[in-house]
């Protein structure tokens, strides 16, 4: 492989001071890297017409709204509390208490107590069969019974926040490394492998594929690459390649897991680095820094890619080109989204709609705390932070 050879001969001419010899063609990466940066990249032409195309990810990036629209509180809620989303209620967790809503009126349904540990908190629900099930930070699984919480398995594995259902399946993680398929219809579990932790924030992730594997964060500095069929953790070196031949920066702590396009994975840095890279042939397509801190993305069917930093907006193209260059006045955004034809860009005031252009065409104010996430079931939109579940109504 060229990226071995490469490291070969690193290796050899870091033992002989320097000295610089005949090198075979076959140890030169012989892909050419260009190389986009904001001040010389190429911007569209201002009598063309940008047009905003349907998101391919992350999912639930594009809202469709034809009238104003507000905000509406659902409930009350914790920064750890985690939801399901069915078709006709919504259930959430605050501390050891499970809730139900209807989805109608957003009256209570039901309210169960789990009985946990004193430092024992709950990672993730999910459901299989019509059957509620609960996971914890201890790896103690329940299942609600009779409108009771009943213990079905004790893992005895601590677990990291990052976890996902899969079919009949709880695929978890624990604090060291371990991938543990977690089996609900035949009531058992196996650890399918381990990966080295590195240093990064804990966050929730996307999942993407690719080939035969699936790409998903386990903290900010963590890739995990999992086989979709069996679960497994693949051995892969696409970060060490990616890391070798960029001309950009190091690649360390990601804003989201890395997904693909015709080949190529768009590697995204939380610190402005921006690369296109096909870890088979080692091509880098296109690469760039913002030099600005990268809060949020997303790429449409055009390949476009959007990037929120703390002062715009920036398109590129799915060359490298500098579409657009928005600018915003919105102190500390937590995220943005996108109807047809405007951004819509929220903070701990509100949220705020936008143009391409970057002028405003009006703003819902609501008091928001230190994050926003949001969710998409049926068409209806919610939005939480730290402190509430809103929906948007119109």
């Amino acid at each position: 492989m060229k990226i071995v050879k490469l490291i070969g001969f690193l290796l050899i001419l870091s033992s002989c001071n320097q000295y610089l010899g005949t090198i075979e063609p076959d140890y030169i990466p012989s892909n050419d890297i260009e190389e986009v940066f904001l001040s010389n990249a190429i911007v569209l032409d201002n009598n063309e017409e940008f047009k905003i195309g349907e998101v391919l990810y992350p999912p639930d990036k594009k809202l469709n709204f034809k009238n104003s629209i507000d905000f509406q509180k659902v409930t009350t809620i914790d920064k750890k509390t985690n939801f399901l989303f069915l078709e006709n209620e919504i259930y959430y967790n605050k501390k050891n208490d499970f809730y139900s809503l209807n989805k109608n009126d957003f009256k209570e349904i039901n309210r169960n107590k789990i009985k946990l540990n004193k430092d024992e908190e709950i990672i993730h629900i999910s459901s299989f069969e019509k059957n509620l099930f609960v996971l914890t930070n201890q790896g103690k699984v329940f299942k609600l019974l009779q409108n009771n919480f009943e213990l079905i398995q004790d893992l005895q594995i601590f677990l990291s926040q990052n976890t996902f259902s899969k079919s009949s399946k709880i695929i978890a993680f624990s604090v060291f490394g371990d991938v543990i398929e977690i089996d609900l219809k035949n009531n058992i579990f196996a650890i399918n492998g381990n990966f080295d932790v590195n240093h990064g924030i804990t966050k929730s992730s996307n999942i993407y594929p690719y080939n035969n594997i699936n790409i998903m964060l386990y903290n900010s500095g963590t890739l995990v690459f999992l086989n979709q069929q069996t679960n497994n953790p693949e051995t892969n070196y696409y970060l060490e390649d990616l890391n070798i031949l960029s001309q950009v920066g190091i690649f360390e702590e990601f804003i989201d897991a890395p997904f693909h396009i015709d080949n190529f994975i768009y590697f995204i840095e939380k610190k402005g680095l921006v690369s296109v890279f096909n870890p088979v042939t080692s091509e880098i397509l296109w690469e760039t820094d913002i030099s600005s801190p990268i809060i949020d993305y997303f790429i449409d069917e055009n390949k476009n890619l959007y990037v929120l930093t703390y002062n715009k907006v920036n398109i590129f193209s799915s060359q490298g080109q500098l579409q657009k260059d928005i600018s915003h006045k919105l102190e500390n955004p937590f995220n943005f989204w996108i109807d047809d034809a405007n951004l819509y860009l929220a903070n701990q005031d509100g949220l705020y709609i936008i143009n391409l252009d970057g002028d405003l065409i009006y703003s819902i104010k609501q008091k928001f705390q230190d994050f926003l996430k949001v969710f998409n079931s049926n068409n209806q939109y919610y939005f939480a932070d730290s402190k509430n579940l809103y929906t948007l109504i119109e």
